[in-house]
């Protein structure tokens, strides 16, 4: 088996989201270089982590495609694997060099013709003059801009950006290339011409990764998807499979179930005489939510007198409004009993969900009636388990055992 050309483990970014903290924390984090003392493990007030804990491989000659909704993560992990950023846990490790289209026309020289930029781009990927003289020909005509290509590169259009930087970056095989919704801004037949290049690319050995909100194009070159949502690796697995679980998690896919009565409505939000005022997953060694790992909740509550024999139901339900599962205490036996205001943990064992994204609703209930509830306590996001690849909706849990 081939050595992977790219490997992340557990990856993670933070950022900050004023430049007054920034440099407050930059010189903490300076002084505590200088004793010999790694940084914060955990992100500190007006920080938080752009990416956390993502994992994966790319081989020779593989396309791995990366979805996600905006501000999922998607960028700044190819910014990561081109260097442009520094890692603040995990590593990201690289076999050959690097060729990146990451930020429309960034590359090139806006004062210059497009001959003048094909030329420069040639010569910085290491193309000799008689070398350059061959490409530029080639570079125009993939390109279609031959009748501008003695224009300023200023007056071009971002379609005609798209096209110049695309042609000149995948004008030769290389070792890596990331894709960054750089087709997006290209015509319809360009967009066929530039996956038909990776397509040839692939099949000479370049690894890539292409990140895209168009489906088609995705599923046409990409040979497996990492999808992102709010810098979380959700899953890692086929594109037929990868896509479903990203619809389903933003609510695209319609599957209310209405006819069948399996479709409860949501009950309004009201605080009665019991609710719910704060839901968490509890800190830990490992506060995430993954498929078949065990899940602690921290809750806390509020009621306007004590209340006994009452019981906490929580439900969890799909983007698209369909209740998946429900846990209630009553149903193991347990009764509660609430002071006016307290919170407590709730260990789930093993959670069942396969990974997407889950809003979590619920309150306290006595005789099948709502003492209050919330619908919106928590978005949960599940990741995949460790190992294994996304299946349907549910993980079914149970005991094998062989032989009389």
């Amino acid at each position: 088996m081939p050595k992977p050309v790219i490997r992340c483990e557990q990856v993670g970014k933070r950022f900050c989201r004023s430049l007054g903290a920034s440099l407050r924390y930059g010189l903490a984090d300076s002084l505590r270089r200088g004793f010999r003392q790694p940084p914060p493990a955990e992100p500190r007030p007006d920080e938080f982590w752009a990416l956390r804990e993502i994992s994966f491989e790319a081989g020779p000659g593989e396309c791995l495609g990366i979805i996600g909704p905006n501000g999922a993560g998607k960028s700044t992990l190819l910014k990561l694997i081109n260097g442009d950023h520094r890692p603040d846990h995990g590593f990201v490790a690289r076999r050959g060099a690097v060729t990146s289209l990451i930020r429309l026309g960034a590359g090139l020289q806006p004062l210059l013709s497009g001959r003048e930029n094909i030329q420069i781009r040639c010569a910085e990927l290491g193309f000799n003059s008689v070398e350059i003289e061959d490409l530029l020909p080639r570079i125009a005509a993939f390109s279609g801009l031959e009748k501008s290509l003695d224009a300023p590169v200023k007056g071009y259009s971002d379609g005609m950006y798209a096209r110049l930087e695309f042609s000149i970056a995948t004008s030769a095989p290389m070792d890596i290339l990331l894709i960054d919704e750089v087709l997006a801004v290209g015509d319809i037949a360009f967009q066929m011409r530039c996956l038909k290049r990776l397509d040839e690319l692939k099949r000479a050995g370049t690894t890539l990764l292409f990140v895209s909100h168009s489906e088609m194009n995705v599923r046409a070159i990409a040979d497996r998807c990492l999808l992102l949502f709010d810098g979380e690796m959700l899953a890692l697995g086929g594109t037929d499979a990868l896509f479903r679980r990203y619809y389903e998690a933003t609510g695209f896919l319609d599957r209310a179930l209405e006819p069948m009565g399996l479709a409860p409505e949501m009950p309004e939000d009201f605080s009665g005489t019991a609710h719910l005022t704060a839901l968490a997953v509890a800190a830990g060694a490992d506060a995430r939510a993954r498929t078949g790992e065990p899940l602690r909740l921290r809750l806390e509550y509020r009621c306007s007198a004590p209340v006994e024999g009452t019981s906490l139901v929580l439900q969890f339900w799909s983007p698209t409004g369909l209740l998946l599962a429900v846990h209630d205490t009553a149903q193991h036996g347990e009764t509660l009993r609430l002071a006016t205001q307290g919170e407590a943990l709730l260990e789930l064992p093993c959670l069942p969900l396969a990974a997407g994204r889950y809003r979590l609703a619920g309150g306290f209930r006595t005789d099948g009636r709502w003492l209050g509830y919330r619908a919106e306590l928590l978005q949960l996001s599940v990741t995949q388990a460790r190992h294994g690849a996304p299946e349907g909706l549910v993980m079914i849990p149970g005991r094998l055992g062989l032989g009389a």
